[in-house]
């Protein structure tokens, strides 16, 4: 037999819960609803340790843009 978990491990998690089951709760039945809140919690863990670490103010974003550039070969 599988224990679920009854409450939320943080408030945070909680409140993440709250707002979809308030958005979408209408659309799911109950073992989606599970569903989604399992993934709300491992996505709140997910995100502490990024939450934690620390940057100095000078850090630039990581950025993976390329611009194209059309070649004009002039056979238009």
């Amino acid at each position: 037999r599988r224990v679920m978990e009854s409450q939320p491990k943080s408030i945070e998690q909680d409140l993440m819960y709250a707002v979809v089951k308030q958005r979408y709760g209408h659309l799911l039945d109950d073992e989606r609803l599970e569903e989604v809140r399992k993934a709300v919690m491992g996505m709140a863990d997910f995100v502490r340790p990024l939450r934690e670490a620390r940057l100095p103010n000078e850090a630039e974003p990581f950025s993976t843009f390329v611009p194209f550039r059309r070649d004009d070969d002039g056979d238009d």
